[in-house]
């Protein structure tokens, strides 16, 4: 894909709490949006030229939706509507489900103001999962680069940003090519050796391994980690990271920070996992934004009262979502969300609006069988519960 990348300026000062162009003070969030509306040094060049002589979101000299990409992150404008789903986990049949749903092809085909966005994890059939399916993550990932590659420009606004999976398989697949001297010829005795070996049940959750080659090696390991909008919407695929101090340090795939957000859990799941006030913290250092959009958690993890409406939320300013894998006791949902609408707190996100069921004929959430408490599914940091 050939996103727009900013320049190294933008890159050196978007860590800035304060920017300051031709005597105007930005804040960070303000130059974002102006960036992302026109574009990266182009801005700066018009800017200090005289154009603009206060500062305003400059949509109408957009270009046309462009999203730019520096580093691990992508930037979306101030327009448009966004459909997110998470978590497919190999299930094919619900992904074509999602883009008949959002008919965000036909939409993109057409020249639509539309994005659609994958939170990670489409790889790898869960353990016990009987919806899997055995090629699916190879055919979703197919699909996807086909959408991207043949809409030209188009194309871009198909959005797949990595999970915890996707990262972990390309990091295996890595080791047994260096460690393991693999190749295509004998990738799938090395493969079936990890998986028999001392730790074997923990590397089989990401048996995408044995279906990986290197050029789909290539192609996940060049995802992006997060996406954050104009309108203050951020998605990842997990939760906050408590070392990020801004923007720039997802920018530069800053390791630590890249776990966090591909892994963390709610405290109420996990023992060493965020609260509230890490979420609050994360998102006022993502340039003061007001959503956090995920997924990776399945809903049965949380506590019954989290719960609303198909969706997971948590406090005010995040919502887990489960398209596929991780769904029930819920109905498998997603999100349609308008770029142009600042989104203050979850309850502005409605069922049957912002939040659509996947499968029609569900109206709302339905429980066939009780939700374990959240005591039995809070997991320690280092059982293997942790790790999934």
């Amino acid at each position: 894909m050939r996103f727009f990348r900013l320049s190294n300026l933008m890159k050196n000062i978007i860590q800035e709490d304060t920017v300051s162009i031709s005597d105007k003070q930005l804040t960070r969030r303000e130059f974002l949006r102006a960036t992302a509306s026109i574009g990266g040094l182009l801005f700066l060049n018009l800017w200090g030229s005289g154009f603009a002589s206060t500062f305003g979101r400059l949509s109408d000299q957009s270009c046309s939706g462009q999203v730019l990409r520096d580093g691990g992150l992508l930037f979306l404008p101030d327009h448009g509507t966004m459909f997110v789903a998470s978590d497919f986990h190999t299930r094919y049949a619900d992904f074509q489900m999602w883009l008949e749903r959002t008919r965000i092809v036909e939409r993109l085909r057409n020249g639509d103001d539309v994005y659609g966005l994958i939170v990670g994890d489409v790889v790898d059939r869960k353990p016990g999962d009987i919806h899997a399916e055995d090629d699916g993550d190879t055919r979703i990932i197919e699909r996807i680069r086909e959408i991207q590659n043949n809409l030209d420009e188009q194309g871009e606004r198909f959005l797949y940003i990595q999970g915890n999976h996707e990262n972990r398989c390309v990091s295996i697949y890595e080791k047994l090519v260096t460690d393991e001297a693999m190749t295509a010829s004998n990738q799938q005795q090395v493969v079936k050796n990890l998986f028999s070996g001392d730790r074997g049940s923990y590397y089989q959750q990401f048996n995408f391994v044995s279906r990986m080659n290197d050029d789909r090696y290539r192609y996940l390991k060049d995802l992006p980690v997060a996406v954050i909008t104009d309108n203050g919407i951020v998605g990842i695929h997990a939760g906050p990271s408590g070392s990020l101090s801004s923007p720039k340090d997802i920018i530069d795939l800053n390791e630590t920070v890249v776990q966090e957000i591909l892994w963390s859990r709610p405290i109420e799941v996990r023992k060493d996992g965020y609260d509230t006030s890490d979420l609050s913290t994360f998102l006022h250092r993502m340039n003061g934004s007001s959503l956090l959009v995920s997924g990776h958690t399945p809903l049965r993890y949380l506590p019954e009262e989290f719960i609303r409406d198909n969706v997971g939320e948590y406090g005010e300013q995040q919502i887990i979502l489960a398209t596929s894998y991780g769904s029930e006791p819920a109905g498998k949902s997603f999100l349609v969300l308008d770029l142009k609408t600042v989104y203050e707190n979850t309850s502005e996100l409605r069922a049957g609006e912002e939040i659509r069921l996947l499968e029609s004929q569900l109206a709302h959430i339905t429980r066939t069988q009780p939700l374990m408490s959240s005591q039995s599914h809070r997991l320690s940091a280092g059982s293997p519960l942790h790790q999934v």
